[in-house]
């Protein structure tokens, strides 16, 4: 089974294509190009459409499983609380549940829901809201790209597939924790894991390995390179490559470079409006799920930034370090990168890679779908065969129709003639064949035809070989036909007569003899022709021996 996870993100598109064997799960192909950087938006998805199709070139993925996802940032999601664990019942809740936490109607959108456990009979769910608009625009961005789209998924519901147990069913908590209060609860220790992109941050929280809490901050590394245009007045090119070779977070300027310490202030200065947003978004998380923050790690392109760990720990002040999620897949990148580049390499492609890991997901904890409703997949080939063929199909039923009726009456007529024909039968055996009643039927009628039939035939016999003439009556033609004696002398072997053909051999004196012997007898033959073959008989000496044989009118009736 193949499943291809398609990223399309400010900065680059990236495609991840992994191969599923039994519970074995390896990377097939890893794509990436990197969108022109000063394009307007609508050329960067011209390039992402030719990158697109240019890699559907390369191969045959008609059985492969596609994935997209919308972003986080037009997705609403809220911890939820429902007093059932029914999937079916908490899908046709949620959008009475979610009235009151989105801006728009509720008929704009598709909802969905992630099970994050259940406790007994009831559940805590991740409840998300898209605007339908959203989804439309991915199906037609697909549409364009040539695929056939298995799951639109939300960006960071998929992002969990790299933390959490994506294979089995959502835990289940013991019923003594359902006994205690809210105080007497302990604190939730909750795991942070940022995914810092080009212009956002995907902010993920986890407890015990269960995504609780998601939300996209408005800030990526796009920040820090038009803070270095700014400070700097470069070029975006000059700025973006400043930032790979000279980018470093200096936790202690003793030592430091004028320079470096010029491109440090600036990049710290970028980096405060992320702390800001970092520590409002911990301080709700902490208030609202009763949590105890006890580490951030952070992934995606920018997580490259030297000392950035240091930086967020100093002023979060909670331990903050890169993290490699797709450690388990690092067997089979090394073939698509160097060692130096495989840590970037994961970076780079974790949302891709968690798209991918939707499309195999099972129905005991399914992926977030939002093709629902009134984007639900149908049956477009049931839809072309039926305007190509439809036509056809109404014919073709409307003939059998006519036919069911003409057989029906046929029926009927052909039982009506059936019997009206017995009848006639047996009047015309009692009153032509007079037969008894009792052989007044089908089967004494076919066996008196059968009698008389054979009496004609045998009178018709009888009638021919009575006009036939025998074969005296055929030599005595022959002999009335034959040359004078004075003229030609023939000495006859054997005559014989088989049905209308006569045969003749003996001797004469000369070869004109013969001759003269087979023109006479043209005229007794029926298509004028006599035949001469060769002769068996002994050579006697002075005499040439010959073979004839011809077509004989024996008078026989037709």
């Amino acid at each position: 089974m193949r499943s291809i996870g398609l990223d399309i993100g400010e900065y680059s598109v990236k495609i991840v294509e992994l191969i599923q064997n039994k519970k074995n799960i390896s990377v097939n192909q890893l794509q990436e190009k990197v969108l022109s950087a000063d394009a307007s938006p609508q050329d960067k998805e011209l390039e992402a459409i030719e990158f697109v199709r240019a890699f559907m070139a390369s191969g045959d993925f008609s059985q492969a499983r596609w994935v997209m996802a919308v972003r986080q940032d037009q997705v609403t999601t809220r911890f939820k609380k429902f007093p059932f664990s029914d999937r079916l019942k908490i899908q046709k809740s949620l959008s009475f549940e979610m009235e009151e936490d989105i801006p728009f109607d509720t008929d704009n959108c598709i909802f969905d829901a992630k099970v994050v456990h259940s406790q007994g009979l009831t559940s805590d769910v991740l409840a998300s809201a898209v605007p339908k608009n959203h989804i439309e625009k991915i199906i037609d961005l697909a549409g364009s790209f040539g695929i056939d789209l298995s799951v639109i998924s939300i960006e960071g519901l998929a992002f969990a597939n790299l933390i959490e147990d994506w294979e089995h069913q959502p835990p289940v908590i013991a019923k003594e924790s359902l006994e205690l209060t809210e105080v007497e609860k302990p604190k939730k220790n909750v795991q942070i894991i940022l995914n810092i992109g080009h212009k956002k941050t995907l902010f993920t929280a986890y407890e015990d390995q269960r995504l609780i809490f998601v939300r996209s901050l408005f800030w990526g590394a796009d920040q820090l390179i038009q803070e270095i245009i700014k400070k700097q007045e470069v070029t975006r090119i000059e700025a973006t490559l400043t930032l790979q070779t000279q980018g470093v977070l200096l936790l202690n300027k003793q030592g430091a470079g004028f320079e470096q310490a010029q491109i440090s202030n600036t990049l710290s200065k970028s980096l405060r409006e992320l702390v800001r947003d970092l520590q409002m978004t911990l301080l709700e998380i902490k208030s609202e799920l009763n949590a105890e923050i006890t580490q951030i790690n952070f992934t995606g392109g920018a997580s490259l930034l030297q000392n950035l760990g240091g930086f967020l720990t100093q002023h979060l002040e909670v331990a903050c370090n890169p993290v490699s999620l797709l450690q388990a897949y690092s067997g089979s990148i090394a073939s698509f990168t160097t060692n130096e580049n495989l840590f970037a390499t994961e970076s780079r492609f974790a949302t891709a890679f968690s798209l991918a890991i939707e499309g195999f997901k099972k129905p005991r904890n399914p992926a977030t779908n939002l093709l629902k409703g009134d984007f639900a997949k149908q049956n477009n080939q049931a839809k072309v065969l039926w305007q190509q063929w439809g036509r056809l199909a109404q014919i073709s039923l409307a003939a059998v129709l006519v036919l069911f009726v003409w057989t029906t009456f046929r029926e009927q007529f052909s039982i009506s003639l059936t019997e009206k024909g017995d009848e006639a039968l047996s009047s015309q055996a009692k009153n032509i064949a007079r037969l008894p009643k009792k052989q007044a039927n089908a089967a004494g009628i076919k066996k008196y035809i059968k009698e008389n039939k054979k009496k004609a035939a045998d009178l018709k016999l009888v009638s021919q070989v009575a006009q036939m003439n025998s074969a005296l009556e055929i030599l005595k033609k022959v002999s009335e036909n034959s040359p004078q004696k004075e003229q030609v002398k023939i000495d006859l072997i054997n005559f014989q007569v088989r049905d209308d053909l006569v045969y003749m051999v003996g001797y004469a004196n000369s070869p004109k003899d013969v001759t003269s012997l087979a023109q006479n007898l043209k005229g007794l033959a029926i298509d004028g022709i006599v035949n001469q073959q060769p002769s068996n008989l002994a050579t006697v000496p002075n005499r040439v021996s010959f073979n004839l044989s011809f077509k004989a009118d024996r008078g026989l009736v037709k």
